[in-house]
């Protein structure tokens, strides 16, 4: 907001006034805008500033588990035991074919 200009006749007094109205249409415009924007959103404002609390406490844990996660040693060790798993899991299914296609013949 523009501090008064010193007004030193009718003409400036006038220039003053109509620039004072002109920035009040624009606040008034703002106003409007951020009121609407509001009603718009009020429900998931209300949800998110409830909630954030909740978020900032999780947060921490989830920093633990991202780097826990991110780490090569862990990617390595879940590797190694999915392969395990897997070549058992094909083992076993290899010998249940083995085992009903032999009591066939």
């Amino acid at each position: 907001m523009k501090k008064a200009k010193n007004i030193h006749n009718l003409d400036s007094l006038e220039r003053e006034i109509y620039r004072l109205k002109l920035e009040a249409k624009n606040m008034e415009q703002q106003f409007d805008r951020n009121f609407e924007h509001v009603q718009q959103h009020y429900s998931s404002m209300f949800v998110n500033s409830f909630f954030r609390r909740r978020k900032e406490e999780g947060e921490a844990k989830s920093n633990f588990f991202s780097s826990f996660f991110q780490n090569e040693n862990f990617h390595a060790a879940v590797t190694k035991i999915t392969d395990r798993i897997a070549d058992k899991a094909a083992e076993a299914i290899d010998a249940l074919m083995n085992k009903f296609f032999n009591k066939d013949k």
